[in-house]
């Protein structure tokens, strides 16, 4: 009989299990026929990155890879790709992401807020969405962590590679024409890498991520994709994009602002 029973829960456990295509969707090898519909899979904010005022949300697609290509030729691809959006409390315009990597927000003011995240195919079509809403609490009179005490917690890091650099690209004016900010950026003397924390500071080569903040707001998005900074929905006329170039703990090491002037003409505040 105990054998049985543990066949049974053997059983069990493997018809519970799922295969890799389960979890990850189809392999892009193979052109597929005949699609299931794309979908995304949002987690609440991560509590602890919460609790000191960081945004962390982790997402997940279903039949439908997420990668940098975009324009109608794209639509054919198969399997299918494409990117997301996400609006910040009903900002009129959007970030653009191709990463796959969690969206992360930093700087909101304490109190309610909401995220908008948007399954988007290659051309901009919305496929599917969901909204988080969370509340960022008060800071604390004496913060468990900040980016000072994690730089003095880190070990320390040979002096003699150079000082990081972002060089950053005037926008793409074709996508501007059309309302679309996108500027290509690359760094010099630091990889930008998904990789957070102290230790993290006394890595070789130097790695970090990049801040955006747009027109002066209190909060930025942090990337760590490495792809072009895309921004669509702007309202027509001038703006001005800082992206500051940040060690693992989040410290800015250089920076740049672009100052863009987005067209009244052909703006297209959504790109559906």
């Amino acid at each position: 009989m105990k054998k049985l029973m543990m066949i049974a829960c053997l059983f069990a456990a493997s018809a519970a299990a799922q295969t890799a295509r389960e979890v990850l969707g189809a392999a892009a090898l193979l052109p597929l026929q005949n699609e299931p519909p794309a979908k995304i899979i949002i987690d609440p904010p991560l509590a602890q990155a919460l609790s000191i005022g960081v945004v962390v949300i982790q997402y997940r697609t279903e039949n439908l890879h997420i990668v940098p290509v975009f324009g109608p030729a794209a639509l054919a691809v198969s399997p299918r790709v494409g990117h997301i959006h996400a609006t910040v409390d009903d900002a009129r315009w959007v970030w653009a992401d191709a990463s796959g990597e969690p969206l992360i927000v930093q700087g909101l003011p304490p109190g309610l807020h909401k995220i908008l995240i948007q399954l988007q195919s290659a051309n901009h079509q919305l496929l599917d969405q969901g909204t988080v809403e969370f509340t960022v609490p008060q800071p604390a009179s004496a913060p468990p962590h900040t980016a000072s005490a994690a730089h003095e917690m880190a070990p320390r890091r040979p002096p003699s590679e150079p000082q990081p650099k972002i060089v950053i690209d005037s926008p793409a004016a074709e996508p501007l024409s059309r309302g679309v900010v996108f500027i290509p950026y690359h760094t010099e003397n630091l990889h930008i890498v998904p990789v957070f924390g102290p230790a993290a500071l006394a890595v070789s080569p130097r790695v970090g991520h990049i801040h955006v903040t747009v027109d002066d707001a209190p909060w930025h998005w942090a990337d760590a994709s490495g792809n072009p900074v895309i921004i669509q929905g702007l309202s027509p006329g001038p703006h001005k994009i800082l992206i500051q170039l940040a060690n693992a703990i989040h410290q800015p090491v250089d920076q740049g602002t672009v100052e863009v002037t987005v067209p009244a003409a052909n703006h297209q505040p959504e790109a559906h």
